[in-house]
């Protein structure tokens, strides 16, 4: 039987982390809270399995544990918020709060974000705003890990885009990379010992990798390797590669662009100058009408969805669909966690001096 864990002492194993980095005690259970909620929503990739890497990040630097992001631009529907390289989920939160507030107050708020951090799932950030009412959207640009199509090494991030609608049973959320996958997928299948499947990484912009050599992974994010993530629709335009190239342009345009800070290619995890860019933004339907109606009217459009015929075995799903049912399982049954990130906790607590037996004792 496969081993669970209780969220709730996951939640206070990992605040307890970044306590002792010297985050303040709501900041630590602010953080805790977006990492586990994650993998209570199925996400593994973007879950605890990440602390591993945020620890790097606040040795090389990179994460200023004492930092505020701050407004350095500002209208009624729009700002541009400088990070000032604090945690990632503590920029996105303050971010889209602002955008919520604009929102609220005039129909619209953008808020473009430079000097950030890793933030976790894009979607975490459009839910804020569905959860206010609103419809809600976000994205990230990463450091360089796209291979273009036709070019021969990784120049854009994995570039995700969140975006969020109220509707019931649950909000409609659409959270994806604009590569094949991202790169967290590929961590848990290098972490698992899985080949990786075709079309996920590529070589010299044309040959898959299929490969769980850790060496992969260490190129993925080296500007001058030639080993990248593959774009949605592979790694010819004959398979559609260059719609998810265009996608990461987006993504791009609406982050480092419009934040006026780094684009992909100027990002390096090992640079604590070199922050990422995101943006947020959230959309008030009353707008367009009476608010109610247009939700109702998007719900029944997504059962519609759901009612349509299947192949033999399957269901149509819709975008968040997964998600919630995976939530439920967690809370009820507790997270999945690979072996190698539980390893990397304990790693991470005997080094930082956090007592980690009382929840040794609760996993086991």
């Amino acid at each position: 039987m496969e081993k669970r864990y209780d969220s709730q002492v996951v939640t206070a194993w990992v605040q307890a982390i970044f306590a002792a980095w010297g985050f303040n005690a709501a900041d630590s259970q602010t953080i805790a809270q977006t990492i586990i909620d994650t993998d209570l929503h199925g996400i593994a990739s973007h879950g605890v399995q990440r602390v591993q890497m945020y620890d790097r990040f606040l040795r090389w630097g990179r994460i200023k544990q004492t930092a505020a992001p701050a407004v350095v631009h500002e209208t009624d529907i729009s700002a541009v918020v400088d990070g000032h390289f604090a945690m990632g989920q503590l920029v996105g939160i303050y971010s889209m709060n602002l955008a919520i507030q604009k929102a609220k107050q005039h129909g619209f708020g953008i808020v473009a974000t430079r000097n950030s951090n890793h933030y976790g799932v894009a979607g975490y950030y459009a839910n804020l705003a569905a959860d206010a009412g609103l419809i809600g959207f976000s994205s990230t640009n990463t450091g360089p890990g796209m291979i273009p199509t036709n070019a021969l090494k990784g120049f854009l991030g994995t570039d995700p885009i969140g975006f969020a609608m109220p509707a019931t049973p649950h909000h409609f959320i659409f959270d994806v990379a604009t590569t094949t996958v991202p790169q967290g997928k590929v961590e848990l299948y290098l972490k698992e010992g899985k080949d990786l499947p075709a079309l996920w990484v590529a070589k010299d912009g044309q040959t898959p990798v299929y490969s769980h050599d850790a060496t992969v992974l260490a190129g993925l994010r080296d500007a001058q390797s030639t080993v990248g993530l593959v774009p949605l629709g592979g790694i010819s335009e004959f398979t559609g590669s260059h719609k998810g190239y265009g996608l990461a342009m987006i993504v791009e345009i609406f982050t480092g662009i419009l934040a006026q800070g780094n684009v992909s290619h100027e990002i390096s995890d090992q640079d604590p100058t070199a922050g990422i860019c995101q943006s947020y933004i959230a959309l008030d339907p009353s707008l367009f009408g009476d608010k109610a109606a247009i939700y109702q009217r998007f719900s029944a459009y997504l059962e519609a969805l759901r009612a349509l015929p299947a192949v033999p075995g399957k269901r149509v799903y819709v975008h968040g669909d997964k998600e919630a049912a995976a939530y439920t399982d967690r809370i009820r049954h507790g997270l999945k966690i690979d072996a190698q990130t539980y390893s990397e906790l304990v790693a991470i607590s005997k080094r930082l001096g956090v007592d980690y037996q009382p929840y040794l004792d609760a996993f086991n």
